[in-house]
């Protein structure tokens, strides 16, 4: 994707950031609301605290648009740790060694891969943002309880070895929302006779975004105009006839399917998002200028 950048007279749009390890996305909000004096700021999608790559940050009247954005397939690279689990399958807690751990193959992980491909049944880690009865599954697990996590199905449309030097196993994998490589580590060393946990997460891709274009968080410039970025929604473009009358929110004669909601260009740069209703385009997101 060619990434250009449109100003804007108010921070409007979004940031391709290349998250560091050891924050969370809510710092990375934090941080950026901090640097541009803004209030409204929002990501697309939570990244691990020891997990790095692309977070998709919106600011200002963007936030808005956050439900636009294709978040159902993300791409990752990971590293597994076998011959040792973690309560959190991750690093973040300690790892507990497994006394004479076998040994995979490699052969053996290319026979078991192809069980974590298409559509199957997964168990989130007990350390997730999961809802159990109105609690988060990490806080009862924090207070030494085991929450009641069902299987669930996921979605995996790529997994692919890039390494194998044990005992650390480095994979590339596409998967939809809801996915865990987390829990993937855990069980594919399980389905090896083993014990693991992921020690390294990179985000890669969301969607048709690469973590190529993003920019590191202490470097920041403008942001990116949504029409880069928010790809659920049809484009259109009005004249300039127009713009005052999407700007102060009146509906005017488009041509349209009734009901259809587009993301509203003119001259190259966002505006909005309408909606045709009984022949006419209705502003309802209106990027007004200064």
């Amino acid at each position: 994707m060619d990434v250009e950048c449109a100003p804007m007279q108010k921070p409007c749009g979004f940031y391709m950031i290349d998250k560091p390890t050891d924050w969370t996305s809510f710092d990375v909000c934090a941080r950026v609301r901090k640097h541009l004096d803004m209030k409204k700021v929002g990501h697309t999608g939570t990244l691990d605290p020891f997990a790095t790559g692309l977070l998709v940050v919106a600011v200002g009247k963007a936030t808005k648009l956050i439900p636009y954005i294709n978040k159902a397939q993300k791409e990752y690279e990971a590293t597994f740790f076998f011959g040792a689990k973690t309560a959190t399958l991750d690093p973040e807690s300690a790892p507990e060694p497994q006394a004479d751990a076998p040994v995979p193959t490699l052969e053996q992980i290319e026979n078991v891969l192809p069980h974590f491909q298409g559509v199957f049944q997964q168990v989130p880690p007990q350390f997730s943002a999961i809802k159990i009865k109105g609690q988060r599954a990490y806080k009862l697990a924090r207070r030494g309880e085991k929450a009641d996590l069902p299987p669930r199905p996921v979605v995996v449309e790529k997994l692919q070895i890039i390494e194998y030097k044990y005992p650390e196993l480095r994979v590339r994998v596409r998967a939809h929302a809801g996915f865990y490589v987390r829990s993937l580590a855990r069980d594919v060393a399980e389905k090896l006779g083993t014990v693991g946990y992921c020690t390294q997460l990179r985000r890669t891709a969301v969607g048709e975004l690469c973590v190529e274009d993003a920019e590191p968080l202490d470097c920041l410039t403008t942001p990116v105009d949504p029409r880069y970025i928010v790809n659920e929604l049809p484009h259109r473009e009005i004249v300039t006839d127009r713009l005052r009358d999407f700007w102060e929110g009146r509906a005017f004669p488009y041509d349209g399917i009734d009901g259809e909601k587009y993301l509203v260009i003119h001259n190259g740069k966002t505006v909005g998002v309408g909606e045709v209703t009984c022949g006419k385009l209705q502003p309802r997101v209106s990027f007004t200028p200064a």
